[in-house]
């Protein structure tokens, strides 16, 4: 059930964020520390829709300016502030982290115009950065596209699901166990990500990042629970409180890292790769894995546990608080999971009459198959990654697409452990989708 809610929220989101600091060691002597000038890239002008002009005996004033391009006024920073945070080492050695803040003022792109009487603030950033401030047009525009998006999606599954299946009272269904926990993770992911999505598009929209963070946590598992509850009534499932736990964990992943560190440090992405079933020589093994997984392409994506792999990718560069270190904060290493052998939820036992379904009670013994010969294995991985958000793009609209492309593992080398009984318990991977 996780991957429904995916296929229908790969939403574009844009996320630009600013933050600096200063370290400063100092000896015995304590120098007194030097400053430069700090000049962050506003270009973006301001037009004039009216000038005022003094001369030495007259008063010009000027309504037509906004025609003219070189009125233009551009914002930069008049001076700043630093506010120390003082952390001792030792006697002789402590550190100074700044936290700096600006203090803007207007000024003319054409240095020849010095003076300007009234102006028309233009918007100081394009479609795709961050609104600085509460912009209630992209507020209603947000809220609107999600309010449609979440109407379209129940419709939809509802159709397409549900119409399908028997419906009986409501009754909770535990599924801990079922697929190795693959499906479980996949709660986890799925709510990590959307909830990220929507504290991206809110903060674009100026919504502080506080707010921000409580509405994509609490829209996440919105998306989720709306799932669960219809779950709830499906006699072939149930509402299941392991699902509600791993959808509220993916969302705290992203929660506490967004309010702690102003940055997602430890990312969840997923890689997967499609399984040829045909390496079993068994025509029944082939049916019943077209009946769970699908036969195209994207359709063992998304529905074949074989073959996906969930991953928790960590940035190094990013503990390091020295400013001066050149590790690159870009360059990530990755643990991940992942399960192979899986014909069923819990066994590799299912009724050749009825390839869809694991219920074998009342099923003549001659219509099952058995095939608990193939192992259902965990498997455990070490690779490496790329957090695509931290590479140098300066596009907003490119910063929005590296944080889609944020979700899937870049294929790299991996070593995996694995718990197969009968061969080797640990394989290299020279490429591991």
């Amino acid at each position: 059930m996780t991957y429904r809610i995916i296929r229908l929220f790969f939403l574009l989101i844009v996320l630009s964020n600013y933050s600096g600091s200063y370290a400063l060691s100092l000896k015995k002597d304590k120098k007194k520390p030097t400053t430069t000038t700090i000049i962050p890239d506003f270009n973006t002008p301001y037009l004039i829709i009216k000038d005022t002009v003094h001369t030495a005996d007259s008063l010009a004033v000027h309504d037509d300016t906004i025609f003219n391009t070189k009125y233009a006024i551009k914002r930069v920073v008049a001076n700043y502030d630093l506010i120390p945070d003082t952390t001792w080492q030792n006697p002789n050695v402590f550190i100074i982290n700044y936290d700096t803040v600006f203090h803007y003022d207007y000024a003319p792109v054409d240095p020849a115009y010095a003076y300007t009487g009234k102006i028309k603030m233009r918007k100081p950033y394009s479609f795709f950065r961050n609104s600085e401030v509460l912009n209630k047009p992209r507020v209603g525009l947000v809220s609107g596209m999600i309010a449609g998006l979440y109407a379209t999606a129940n419709a939809w599954w509802s159709a397409a699901w549900y119409s399908q299946s028997e419906r009986e009272k409501f009754h909770l269904f535990n599924d801990w166990g079922e697929w190795n926990q693959m499906d479980k993770l996949g709660h986890a992911y799925s709510c990590y990500f959307e909830s990220k999505w929507h504290y991206d598009l809110y903060r674009w929209a100026g919504v502080k990042e506080k707010n921000a963070i409580w509405i994509g946590m609490l829209m996440g598992n919105m998306w989720q629970l709306s799932i669960e509850v219809n779950d709830g009534f499906q006699k072939k499932w149930g509402f299941s409180w392991g699902d509600i736990v791993m959808n509220v964990s993916g969302s705290l992943l992203f929660g506490i890292q967004q309010y702690v560190w102003h940055d997602q440090k430890i990312t969840m992405k997923m890689s997967a790769f499609p399984v040829n079933y045909n390496k079993y020589n068994d025509p029944m093994v082939k049916a019943r894995a077209d009946k769970l997984y699908g036969t195209s392409f994207t359709e063992s994506l998304l529905k074949d546990y074989n073959g996906i792999t969930f991953w928790w990718s960590v940035s190094p560069g990013a503990f390091i608080k020295n400013p001066k270190s050149k590790f690159p904060k870009c360059l990530q290493v990755s643990f991940g999971y992942g399960a192979s052998g899986m014909l069923g939820g819990y066994k590799n036992i299912w009724d050749k009459n009825n390839l869809s379904s694991d219920d074998l009670e009342n099923v003549n013994p001659a219509d099952i198959v058995d095939r608990t010969d193939i192992q259902r294995l965990h498997r455990f991985y070490f690779s490496f990654d790329i957090d695509w958000t931290k590479l140098p793009v300066k596009k907003h609209w490119a910063k929005g697409l590296m944080k889609v492309l944020n979700i899937i593992k870049l294929p790299a080398p991996a070593i995996e452990f694995n718990n197969n009984k009968t061969g080797s318990k640990v394989a290299w991977h020279w490429l591991k989708f």
